[in-house]
């Protein structure tokens, strides 16, 4: 899990300041975000034969597919594109550029939170619901009104590990 973090964040990093440095933002990112949204089993309380192991290893393989390169640099590169509209005080491409961010954001963030339908041990569903909501703020306007420059763009490192360590917990 530690690996799969410090890659997303490192992706999330470059992407962002090769957006920043680009002087025509008129080229928005068309990336989606991928990853497999899992198939739900109903949530009805679990039987007691339930293996807690095997299910939390179950849960945290799909994590681990969604929590890749390919679904984070889309955020980075739209936070970048926000970045480069801000400086150049582009207001129509930097609200864009948020409101995509946040699209992404939340998407990913759904398809982490929707993975506690199939957790069988509560702390698993609590660590999975708190890095649903911690990745849900890197679109919130609050969070991307603060990242003005890509030395900002530090913090979201921060932030990030913050949001999936719970995880770590399960997943590690």
């Amino acid at each position: 899990m530690r690996r799969l973090l410090t890659v997303a964040i490192l992706a999330a990093l470059v992407s962002t300041s090769a957006a920043c440095s680009q002087a025509d933002d008129s080229s928005p990112s068309t990336s989606a975000t991928t990853g497999g949204a899992a198939a739900t089993t109903p949530a009805s309380s679990p039987s007691p034969t339930v293996d807690i192991a095997a299910n939390t290893k179950a849960v945290c393989t799909k994590v681990e597919a969604i929590v890749t390169e390919a679904n984070f640099k889309p955020i980075g590169e739209q936070i970048g594109l926000m970045i480069a509209a801000r400086q150049q005080k582009n207001k129509t491409a930097e609200t864009a550029a948020a409101a995509k961010a946040k699209e992404l954001a939340d998407g990913v963030a759904k398809q982490i939170t929707d993975l506690k339908t199939e957790a069988a041990d509560p702390k698993l569903d609590a660590a999975l619901d708190q890095a649903g909501t911690g990745i849900q703020l890197f679109g919130s306007p609050d969070y991307l009104s603060k990242i003005n420059s890509v030395a900002d763009m530090n913090k979201l490192s921060g932030d990030f590990e913050k949001a999936l360590t719970p995880l770590g917990t399960f997943c590690g």
